[in-house]
């Protein structure tokens, strides 16, 4: 009996396609993971939150589930680039964890999940009497953080970049005895923007304490403000 060729016996290895949750499941143990052990504590803790927002997509898909993964992933991401205690070596990691994650999804006709932090210039102008302020304390802040700080020059005049959103921007500088130039504005940055402060008039510290009515003051105003106090008294 002539022998069939061995070929026609050969178990034929019957190929396994995997699901998108499938897929999502290794992206998270492969790609998630790795990055989220190498945070430090303090952002461990905030991607823990995206990460359980990510875990029930591993089971089924479903498009709400996945856009508030991707709301949350954008939030903590934002926060994370806008807070000034985080080091560049760490926001490094969350820029590539971000990237990959983007690249992942896209590449299976997803939507966006993470949109680009764009900056914008900020040109702030300090007017005291319509005359240009100079040395004055220029801070922004964002949910609770500041998120940039400088002065303005001779010329009144203070630039910064912030990524686009709402802030609050604060003046403070110390006059004399218990006078200040103190104003707040909350701004929104779309694009390049211009602030304009018109001053007409310095404030004593009940003043501006009662006008912000008990709220604490950022730390980098209410220090320069003690600041002023002991350089009053010395």
């Amino acid at each position: 009996m002539q022998l069939e060729d061995w070929k026609t016996f050969k178990r034929v290895e019957a190929g396994i396609s995997k699901t998108l949750p499938d897929e999502i499941h290794d992206f998270l143990t492969k790609v998630f993971n790795i990055y989220l052990i190498r945070f430090p504590l303090q952002i461990f803790k905030q991607f823990e939150i995206v990460r359980d927002k990510l875990i029930p997509l591993t089971s089924k898909f479903d498009l709400d589930k996945y856009n508030e993964y991707c709301e949350t992933f954008s939030k903590v991401y934002r926060a994370v680039l806008l807070d000034r205690s985080i080091s560049d070596d760490i926001k490094k990691l969350v820029l590539e964890l971000a990237s990959k994650t983007n690249s992942f999804f896209t590449s299976r006709n997803m939507q966006l999940c993470i949109k680009e932090v764009k900056y914008y210039g900020v040109r702030v102008k300090a007017l005291f009497a319509e005359k240009p302020l100079s040395d004055v304390l220029v801070v922004v802040e964002s949910e609770g953080r500041v998120v940039s700080s400088t002065k303005t020059d001779h010329d009144g005049l203070a630039y910064i970049e912030v990524p686009e959103g709402k802030y609050t921007i604060y003046l403070y500088k110390g006059v004399e005895e218990d006078k200040y130039i103190y104003e707040e504005k909350n701004v929104s940055v779309p694009q390049d923007s211009e602030v304009i402060f018109k001053i007409r008039e310095t404030k004593t510290r009940s003043e501006i304490e009662k006008e912000r009515e008990g709220k604490p003051m950022i730390r980098e105003v209410s220090e320069s403000l003690e600041g002023s106090r002991t350089g009053e008294h010395s």
